[in-house]
């Protein structure tokens, strides 16, 4: 190697290795758990490990999204080491999937870059009928801002927009059933959410709730009481969030497949409105429950709350060969619930639906699942809007439909959203002067289409498209982005796979900011041992 690019590579590498060191220690705090509570019940559980290594090399023509007048090529070469580890048994169950992204250019400045992207989640039962717990981690990188360079799916792109967002969430609870009378479930969670940009404030969680619903003595009437109490502590601001929510809901038969609802209560928060009300009082709601067969469900539901009149709907619709989701919601809540509850539409969730009639057993039809995803390079998720990073609270007016239709060498799914977040707090901490639009109200429209097809038991094909415009309501600025994804596969070996694909990413603002074009293309090898 050339003695010019010896210097930057070490000091790219210990700089790799600054950043494992409190990965490793993240890990070591937030894994064993899940790992020990699952082994007190392993003895009977399946384990399988899958090692694996990724080998890509990819050229942009614009490595960092710069406009066109400052942009610069590069080439990307990556290593990636990774492990996929599931284990089931009849009282536990744990997945997880770890990989270590290292990255090295040719150009662009940074040398050696590293990500760990991690998914865990697990759940055991220690005590039988009785006592349990849940935890899940993640490690991911995410776009900052609605309105900066949008790397999509992308971690190779040496964008500031982009930042590493780490979560954690451990739930022990009891649950107990009494007879046929009712069913009770006291449970406790603590999670965190932190990132590396003062744009989301590293944050800490804890919740208390009781929930106690009606058996299956009550057929005519159904009812549940519910209580919840929340604190959420953010570092460097100055006040934390907590809320309080009583309520009792009710279900009333008129057949075994059509119910009136209902629910009230009373519901809480501490922060600081913006428009100087207190943003306390009593709630309720009216609607129905549909399901005029196994396959279709209908629930919809009007009611107030002291942030005004609100609506929820929720259908599903699943034949032999298509799945179809639609979902409105309002709700208040942060960037950092939105982590911790992701509102995207699940890939995997999706196809459980559409494979629930031909692959009846749930272990089976998951394993078939992870096995489709993996094989053909689908998406974990499909189109959602971006998580914006706030400090603030928010009132969220979600719409998301999407739909899956499945043949004998072609999958497409098709999603769409609309998105509306108000501010109804202050900041609770420092403000990132280049997200100034998360202060205001923000509006996002998106689509996005997958259409996976199959030549051959070895060979796939890929191709995704996707649109989204932001809308900053207070300043003015719309921006638009289109990510279009062409990518062919080739199964070389059993566990040898090879990928070729080309991506155009393309920004265009009214205002002229951050606007970009990007062409890259990547080879792939993926070894799985």
């Amino acid at each position: 190697m050339d003695a010019t690019m010896v210097k930057p590579a070490v000091s790219g590498m210990k700089a790799g290795m600054n950043k494992v060191r409190p990965f490793s220690f993240w890990v070591a705090s937030t894994l064993p758990p899940l790992v020990m509570t699952l082994a007190t019940s392993s003895h009977a559980a399946e384990w399988k490990i899958t090692p694996t290594v990724s080998l890509t090399e990819t050229y942009t023509d614009n490595v960092r999204l710069a406009p066109d007048s400052t942009k610069q090529s590069a080439f990307i070469s990556e290593v990636s080491p990774g492990v996929d580890f599931t284990a089931v048994g009849a009282r536990a169950r744990m997945k997880v999937s770890y990989q270590m992204q290292n990255l090295y250019y040719t150009n662009g400045g940074d040398s050696v870059r590293t990500n760990h992207l991690l998914n865990a989640d697990g759940k055991t039962e220690l005590l039988k009928d009785l006592f349990f717990l849940d935890g899940s981690a993640s490690i991911t990188q995410q776009d900052q801002s609605a309105f900066g360079p949008i790397a999509g799916n992308s971690n190779l792109n040496l964008s500031a927009n982009r930042n590493e967002v780490k979560t954690y969430r451990a739930s022990p609870y009891f649950k107990h059933a009494f007879d046929n009378l009712a069913s009770a479930e006291l449970r406790y969670t603590r999670d965190s959410v932190t990132s590396n940009t003062g744009g989301l404030n590293n944050s800490t969680g804890d919740q208390v709730s009781l929930n106690v619903n009606s058996g299956t003595s009550f057929q005519k009437v159904k009812w549940g009481v519910h209580y919840d109490d929340q604190k959420s502590e953010f570092k460097d601001a100055a006040n934390s969030i907590e809320s309080q929510t009583a309520g009792l809901d009710l279900s009333y038969y008129l057949s075994s497949r059509f119910a009136l609802t209902g629910s009230g209560g009373y519901e809480k928060n501490s922060y600081i409105s913006l428009d100087g009300k207190k943003p306390e009082g009593s709630y309720w709601s009216a609607g129905f429950n549909w399901s005029p067969s196994e396959r279709t469900n209908l629930a919809f539901s009007t009611g107030r709350h002291f942030y005004g009149q609100t609506f929820s709907l929720t259908a599903t619709e699943r034949t032999r060969l298509t799945a179809w989701n639609l979902g409105y919601h309002e709700d208040i809540t942060t960037t950092r619930q939105q982590f911790l509850v992701p509102g995207s539409v699940d890939t995997s969730i999706f196809l459980n639906q559409l494979w629930q009639t031909s692959v009846p057993d749930p272990v089976l039809r998951q394993q078939l699942i992870d096995a489709f995803i993996r094989t053909n390079g689908l998406p974990t998720s499909l189109a959602r809007p971006l998580n914006t990073f706030s400090n603030q609270v928010f009132l969220q007016k979600m719409l998301q439909g999407s739909v899956a239709v499945t043949g004998a060498r072609n999958t497409v799914m098709f999603s769409l959203y609309h998105n509306k977040r108000d501010a109804k707090s202050a900041p609770l901490g420092p403000v990132d002067p280049s997200n100034l639009n998360a202060l205001g109200s923000t509006k996002q429209i998106g689509a996005n289409l997958v259409w996976n097809l199959v030549f051959s038991p070895r060979t796939s094909a890929n191709f995704s498209l996707g649109w989204d415009r932001a809308d900053a309501l207070t300043s003015g600025e719309r921006d638009n982005n289109k990510l279009f994804r062409a990518a062919i596969s080739r199964d070389l070996q059993p566990k040898l796979k090879a990928t070729l694909e080309y991506r155009h990413n393309q920004k265009t603002s009214n205002l002229g900011l951050n606007d970009f074009k990007e062409n890259a293309l990547t080879l792939s090898l993926l070894l799985r041992f």
